[in-house]
């Protein structure tokens, strides 16, 4: 790969086409749910948006119980949905993912939150069903 100048400013060659879309910010929906990484890993389109919004959520209340402008929830979700346009869903636990993208926003927009906090607030979201899981995490 090498950088270099054209009449509207610098340009990458590659021949690979992850690496030349690399530099890229924006992509069109077909390009999105055409080039997915989570097809070739069986994850249909239907399946792959519910997980997406499943992880928006997600965030959003991760975000309000932490008390984190909705800014910093914003930046988490658009972190989120950046990596999976370059990782499978089937590899990787979205609430994980979705944890350290807040714990990350939350650096980027000047609003840190502990890491012991942003894990503990996440364990007792995913677990809101065990209430002994709670105590188990403190300890």
């Amino acid at each position: 790969m090498h950088f270099g100048m054209n009449e509207g400013g610098p340009y990458r060659h590659s021949d690979d086409k992850m690496e030349e879309n690399g530099g890229r910010w924006y992509f069109s929906r077909k390009e999105i749910e055409e080039n997915s990484p989570s097809r070739p890993d069986g994850i249909d389109l239907k399946k792959e948006t519910y997980l997406r919004k499943s992880y928006c959520t997600f965030l959003q209340d991760l975000g309000m119980r932490l008390k984190v402008p909705q800014v910093t929830i914003a930046t988490a979700i658009i972190f989120c949905h950046r990596f999976f346009l370059r990782q499978s869903h089937a590899k990787n636990n979205r609430r994980t993912i979705a944890t350290v993208c807040m714990f990350l926003a939350g650096k980027v927009e000047e609003t840190p939150r502990p890491l012991k906090d942003v894990i503990l607030v996440s364990y007792e979201i995913n677990n809101k069903k065990d209430p002994e899981a709670i105590q188990r995490i403190k300890q």
